[in-house]
């Protein structure tokens, strides 16, 4: 999720081509955090203890952790809490950009400082970015009078990054009371309270979801590819029918809707928010009555 936002930022801003951007996400999908790397970033290595932990264990058959415990560096504790690092998106992206060449240390610092400026991001959200916390994160991009909104959208959001792909990014989405689309796959509830969770598009960006959810290539968007994404919405909205069932609300599920050239107006609102998977768009819509 990071490398999406940081990413975006940086081409946005002319700062890496979309070559250079391409590069550092397969970077980010083949690799690990080094040790070294992320003790250093954590202050608890200098770069000249690093350097020499890394020239050791070029020379031995030794791990980096291990050496650094017999130079007394860093104690075996403190090794168990970096290996529990090495997967970070966050830091696996800033080691590609610095091991790309593209930025140093201090250029990175500069940057992430320009980025949460350009964006208001406090310090609290720029966490939840680098640590992939939606609840965290999505009040501020999602401004709803009614919770259930950031409650379902914040389950939608999770639930793309554990089935379709952890490369995800979102804008500021809005209330509005009608949307029209090339592409249209959305799907009522009922019961204690009706409402519709979907997503459109106006391109192939709606492919990504399907795509990834079917873990299959469509190629265009057919209704198969919209089935995909149709089957996707009752995943989401089955889990969140489980969860208000322990809170006594009772929803039930009709058909998910499949839709080419099609619009859905409403005579109340319903919230719109853009969203990117693997770079490509949709958007996320949800109606809560």
């Amino acid at each position: 999720m990071f490398s999406q936002f940081f990413g975006n930022y940086l081409l946005e801003n002319q700062k890496i081509t979309a070559e250079q951007f391409a590069s550092c996400i397969e970077y980010t999908k083949a690799n690990r955090v080094k040790l070294g790397f992320i003790a250093e970033t954590k202050g608890m290595l200098s770069s000249s203890q690093a350097n020499e932990l890394n020239y050791l264990q070029m020379n031995s058959d030794k791990r980096f952790g291990d050496l650094a415990v017999e130079k007394g560096y860093l104690t075996e504790a403190e090794v168990d809490y970096l290996l529990g690092l090495q997967g970070n998106p966050y830091l696996t992206f800033v080691q590609a950009l610095q091991e790309k060449g593209l930025f140093t240390s201090d250029e990175i610092n500069s940057s992430l400082a320009a980025f949460q400026e350009a964006n208001h991001f406090s310090e609290e959200v720029m966490e939840a970015i680098k640590n992939a916390d939606i609840d965290d994160m999505l009040p501020a991009f999602v401004e709803a009078p009614d919770n259930r909104y950031l409650g379902l959208i914040g389950l939608a959001l999770r639930n793309i990054i554990r089935f379709v792909s952890s490369y995800l990014r979102i804008e500021e989405g809005s209330f509005v009371s009608s949307v029209k689309a090339r592409y249209l796959a959305y799907q009522h509830t009922i019961g204690d309270y009706e409402g519709f969770l979907g997503f459109c598009s106006d391109d192939d960006g709606i492919l990504a979801i399907a795509e990834g959810y079917a873990k299959e290539s469509f190629g265009t968007v057919d209704e198969d590819a919209l089935d995909s994404v149709g089957e996707f919405t009752n995943c989401v909205n089955g889990l969140y029918a489980a969860e208000l069932s322990y809170q006594n609300v009772h929803l039930d599920m009709k058909p998910p809707e499949l839709l080419f050239d099609a619009a859905i107006e409403e005579d109340n609102t319903f919230y719109s928010l853009p969203i990117f998977v693997e770079g490509r768009r949709s958007n996320l819509i949800v109606k809560l009555a």
